[in-house]
């Protein structure tokens, strides 16, 4: 499958709180109802930065297809869908990046859970550039055979991690990244506490990150799966719990 990750920002005039009752009540129905060819589809509210100078965004959808043709030439049901679509995201929606990519779960966890709901505990979500002097082809390379192993063997209170490679951007002006991870904790207390096993281990990991990025932009966020293969009917309702 292809994933695509957008980061998303809401519209001036409402308030966070505002835009996240229009995504979840509002728009996931509705995008559920006409993407008949969107497989996967979660949604994350961003509830903190975790990095300082993190870029302001409220929200990171993950949305995955069979083809990205599905997704650039299927994408609609209809032109009714496609304008019902238009006016909803309109309503709170200012603006989106986006990347294509490829999707690396290395640690699968009990996921998902109900769909529709929130899942439990906490998800961090971490956008990675590149060290300078090193190629996207070399970062990948590092990412996945030199840290991945680190992060399994340091992070004991990860229940659930998951490595997106950037492929490409959607649009030129997006932001050049080159990795996306998600690493989910089973409470707040396990990341605060468990996310390194030792001080050692923390040395390591801070040791390797330096070796191959230059900048990390993170987030707090509260991951609502909303359509996932082989787990039954897609969510249609949302209650905000």
């Amino acid at each position: 499958m292809r994933k695509l990750v957008f980061f998303c920002r809401r519209r001036p005039d409402l308030s966070h709180e505002e835009y996240e009752r229009s995504l979840l009540v509002g728009h996931v129905p509705i995008a559920l109802r006409h993407h008949p060819t969107m497989r996967r589809y979660v949604v994350n509210v961003v509830d903190a930065s975790a990095v300082p100078g993190s870029a302001p965004i409220d929200s990171i959808g993950e949305l995955s297809f069979d083809t990205l043709d599905d997704y650039r030439d299927r994408l609609y049901d209809s032109e009714q869908g496609r304008e019902i679509v238009g006016r909803d995201v309109a309503g709170f929606l200012a603006a989106a990046d986006a990347w294509e990519c490829t999707e690396h779960v290395q640690r699968a966890g009990a996921w998902p859970g109900p769909l529709g709901r929130r899942s439990p505990g906490v998800k961090l979500v971490a956008a990675m550039r590149r060290a300078p002097g090193m190629d996207h082809d070399a970062f990948v390379e590092h990412w996945l055979s030199r840290h991945v192993p680190l992060a399994l063997a340091h992070h004991p209170g990860l229940v659930r991690y998951v490595t997106n490679v950037v492929d490409a951007r959607l649009a030129s002006d997006a932001p050049e990244i080159d990795g996306i991870a998600e690493l989910h904790f089973a409470s707040e207390e396990d990341r605060r506490t468990r996310t390194y096993g030792s001080e050692e281990g923390r040395r390591a990991i801070e040791a390797d990150v330096a070796r191959f990025v230059s900048g990390i932009e993170a987030w707090v966020v509260s991951e609502w799966p909303c359509r996932v293969p082989g787990s039954g009917e897609a969510a249609a309702e949302f209650t905000g719990d």
